[in-house]
């Protein structure tokens, strides 16, 4: 492949100067042919150099953007990333979906009669006809393609896959790969295509609403940062990524690695991505309160959404796209450990980066939830008033558990206690959280009482009831609390389920789940909630289970237990 399909620049020379060590790790594959993988780690110099990466250097990256836009040919065909987005969760579900009375996929035809199939299907064009997208998709179709078995693709696949490359196609060394070195090699790939796909939205939501003249004459200063928050560097840092991997890529198309970039600019990420995704619920806030109260506001929101660079899709969906690449970079470093070999340089690498961006995550998790934390106690101080001695409840060492509404009865007659409360509420019993303990309580009296259980404290213990089921439950997960560590190893009876719809959990003991993300499920309730584990971080929650859909598929729940198990054998192995 010539240099100019990427980037007009000396690959060799970028890495002298960026301190980048190549070597060659020689293998032998399972038929004895020689493998050289090229494995590429930077020298402390540069790890260096990235942790103080600071607002300078971010700044000048946005002088060099258009030009490199302009180099790009992996960015100038990129699709937007909510596109991708979408399509690559819907991909992972139907691989999810296949019940236990579907057959498997029938074996490909023997390799001759299926090259007569496809040409036997191609119209012959008269002089003047123009040959259709189905003709030209399978007129491309070459003699090494069919011997290695790979299936013509529509010109919308080839700019995201890696085997469709100019340099790739019709190359006798995708031929000499065997299936799993190209799956890994098209999860590298996926790495490129994808950020450049991020970057395209990017540039969309930063160039189209952030620079918005309209909004920036209607937006007063603090919603603006509450609204658009480091968008702008965010694309920046995103931009300087993309351009490292695609000069990795024209560096050596075919055994290219990415982990240890995207290992190498966590430290970066960490500099703009915590305090985007801590500011998100504040987002969230301004722009519905934008929305509601400010006409101006929402006509001109509407009035650039139409406009056909949105390509119909709304700003919100632009504002979100951080929370979803994070995840996304997460689980395509996820499929690379699981398709490397272990003790390798790569698998090394691979887990170094996992380890960064969990670390990553975690950390603008835990500040996410600090944050609501502390709101959530400002707004009970000022409900509350203790008769005894006063507690600070406002401290960094508390948080918000669970709140809700429970009756309380009376232990013999079943009779609810009622009080009428004005204004703040009165703390008559509190206890520290040691001594707390929920129990299940299944009263064989003749009464009507339903969905009750007994809350023990330090000196006494209470009869409550709830509405529902579902609440009752939740009460005694959420004080059941630390739930003790899952063994994937012992899970083969778990119900899996896989989320078919995104949702957001607004309760402290409920889970945000993406589409595709599957939980184990240790509970559910009559009213529709569901208690599980979420496979890839092992988070555990609820979630209404309208937003689920269970895997039935035996083979495949045991793959995904598998695929679990390796990843969290990989992690602590390095």
């Amino acid at each position: 492949m010539s240099s100019s399909s990427f980037l007009d620049l000396g690959p060799e020379a970028r890495m002298r100067r960026r301190g980048i060590r190549k070597t060659t790790e020689r293998r032998d594959d399972e038929n004895g042919r020689d493998r050289r993988t090229r494995i590429f780690s930077t020298t402390d110099d540069e790890d260096d150099r990235s942790k103080s990466w600071g607002e300078v250097e971010l700044r000048n990256v946005l002088d060099t953007i258009d030009r490199r836009k302009r180099n790009s040919k992996i960015f100038n065909v990129a699709q937007l990333y909510q596109q991708y987005n979408e399509a690559a969760q819907n991909i992972e579900i139907l691989r999810q979906a296949r019940s236990d009375g579907v057959p498997p996929p029938s074996p490909p035809p023997a390799r001759r009669p299926f090259l007569h199939y496809l040409l036997s299907r191609i119209p012959t064009p008269c002089p003047t006809q123009t040959p259709s997208p189905v003709s030209k998709a399978c007129l491309s179709l070459s003699p090494r393609r069919v011997k290695a078995g790979l299936p013509p693709l529509s010109s919308s696949q080839s700019a995201s896959l890696w085997r469709e490359l100019p340099g790739v196609r019709n190359s006798v060394e995708l031929v000499e790969l065997t299936d799993d070195e190209r799956r890994l090699q098209e999860v590298r790939f996926e790495v490129v295509s994808s950020e450049a796909s991020y970057c395209r939205s990017l540039d969309i939501v930063v160039e189209h609403f952030v620079k918005s003249k309209q909004l920036g004459t209607l937006l007063a200063s603090q919603d603006r940062n509450w609204l658009f928050s480091r968008l702008a560097d965010v694309r920046a840092i995103s931009h300087s990524f993309l351009s490292k991997l695609e000069e990795r890529v024209e560096s050596d198309t075919f055994q290219f690695t990415v982990c240890d970039i995207i290992a190498w600019h966590c430290q970066r990420f960490k500099l703009v991505y915590v305090p985007y995704l801590t500011n998100q619920s504040y987002q969230d806030a301004t722009y519905q309160r934008l929305m509601e109260e400010n006409p101006g506001f929402r006509r001109i929101v509407e009035k650039l959404e139409r406009s056909p660079v949105c390509q119909r899709l709304p700003l919100r969906s632009f504002l979100v796209l951080p929370f979803q690449r994070i995840i996304r970079i997460r689980l395509l470093v996820q499929n690379i450990v699981k398709r490397t070999t272990p003790g390798t340089a790569e698998a090394t690498q691979a887990i170094k980066a996992l380890k960064l961006l969990e670390k990553l995550i975690q950390e603008s998790n835990d500040s996410i939830t600090q944050m609501k934390s502390i709101e959530s106690l400002v707004s009970l101080s000022a409900k509350v008033g203790f008769e005894c001695r006063t507690l600070p409840l406002i401290s960094q060492s508390r948080r918000m558990v669970r709140e809700g509404l429970v009756t309380e009865l009376m232990d013999f007659s079943l009779k609810e206690r009622e009080e009428y409360l004005w204004g703040r509420f009165t703390v008559i019993d509190h206890s520290p959280v040691s001594d707390l303990r929920a129990e299940n309580c299944r009263v064989k009296l003749h009464t009507l009482q339903k969905n009750l259980f007994r809350l023990h404290m330090t000196n006494r213990a209470l009869l409550v009831r709830t509405d529902k089921e579902s609440d009752k439950l939740r009460w005694i997960s959420a004080l059941s609390r630390p739930h003790p560590e899952i063994d994937f190893s012992a899970a083969e009876d778990f119900t899996q389920m896989q989320c078919i719809r995104a949702i957001v959990g607004h309760q402290p003991d409920e889970l945000s789940l993406e589409k595709a993300d599957i939980i184990l499920v240790h509970q559910q309730s009559s009213d529709h909630w569901v208690e599980g584990t979420r496979l890839s971080d092992r988070h555990r929650g609820w979630v209404p289970d309208s937003h689920l859909e269970t895997i039935t598929n035996s083979n495949i729940r045991q793959r995904n237990l598998s695929d679990a198990i390796k990843l969290t054998t990989a992690t602590a192995a390095v």
